[in-house]
């Protein structure tokens, strides 16, 4: 259908069309928009910046909110797995507005969040400034932080990674300063049995933000957070332990209250024995890793050794 420009007429067709009929259209390329490799083809038909325009109206009567809604989500849809480098710059900052109102949309379902989530983290991780300056514009970050706290976890999971693709936008580093933030990212990160893809994302997450000696500073302060990096060390699961072992070697960076808090939390002594462990590129005794993994687990024991040598 993409291919016959089916796309390309149901733009031409919302011109002047009713609301039943906009209704329709866009409920179609909602459809359309399921499959992902027809997405690159729909926004240059047209699709995309057609639902951008349709969600500026301002004040939507009743009639026209379910269209708008599904134009919002249309545009979710289209930005999960689009290269936000081969956007215009009118197309990528004029598609946050829509997925944020999504987002915090009491109306809107489960999976309309999720794939705006996604498509936010997806536009969030291109590297000019004007995407993030954008999102955080949007009330990005209490809108972000709220999705957080979903009853679904996979809204919470792409939440999570929305508001990690931010760093290091002053704004965002800003938030996470303030040591109650803090706390809520190191429970984050210690549910990794619940809910993995969540915790994974806050361990990245507080890995990148502790080069930042005021907020290293704040996690040697906290009880919960010597807790979790103990916890995590020994959960098994490379992808969390590098994530983990980052952290650690971020706060072996910076000052003697930061070393003095790994010391305080054991790893140095299950770092010392995981290292000890490992000879000749064997696997670490005791601990269950996929095959594949071999790569990464080398990562985690060169991330290992530089940790152990700052304490020697």
């Amino acid at each position: 259908m993409v291919a016959s420009n089916v796309s390309r007429a149901l733009v031409n067709l919302m011109e002047g069309a009713t609301d039943t009929t906009l209704d329709q259209v866009v409920t179609c390329m909602t459809r359309l928009a399921g499959e992902n490799t027809v997405r690159g083809m729909m926004v240059q038909q047209g699709c995309l910046s057609a639902c951008i325009q349709m969600t500026r109206t301002e004040n939507p009567s009743k009639a026209e909110e379910k269209a708008f809604r599904q134009a919002q989500h249309c545009v979710g849809k289209l930005l999960v797995t689009t290269n936000p480098g081969l956007l215009t710059v009118s197309q990528r900052i004029g598609s946050i507005q829509p997925l944020m109102q999504l987002i915090k949309d009491s109306k809107s379902t489960d999976l309309q969040q999720f794939e705006a989530l996604l498509s936010i983290t997806n536009l969030a991780s291109y590297y000019d400034d004007e995407t993030k300056n954008k999102i955080i514009a949007e009330r990005g970050i209490p809108v972000l932080s709220y999705a957080m706290f979903s009853g679904h976890e996979m809204v919470r999971r792409a939440a999570t990674e929305s508001m990690s693709n931010l760093i290091p936008h002053p704004d965002i580093m800003k938030h996470f300063r303030e040591p109650d933030q803090l706390k809520i990212w190191v429970a984050f990160a210690g549910e990794f049995q619940e809910n993995f893809e969540c915790a994974r994302a806050a361990a990245g997450c507080l890995a990148m933000i502790s080069q930042d000696p005021p907020i290293a500073l704040q996690l040697s302060k906290m009880k919960t957070a010597g807790e979790m990096i103990a916890n995590l060390l020994k959960c098994g699961n490379l992808e969390i332990m590098h994530r983990i072992l980052a952290l650690v070697l971020n706060l072996s960076n910076d000052g003697e209250d930061c070393k003095k808090f790994i010391i305080s939390t054991g790893s140095l002594l299950f770092l010392e024995s995981y290292v000890g462990s490992y000879h000749d590129g064997e696997k670490v005794k005791d601990l269950e890793f996929d095959p594949g993994e071999e790569g990464l687990m080398n990562v985690t024991i060169e991330i290992a050794k530089e940790i152990i040598r700052k304490y020697n």
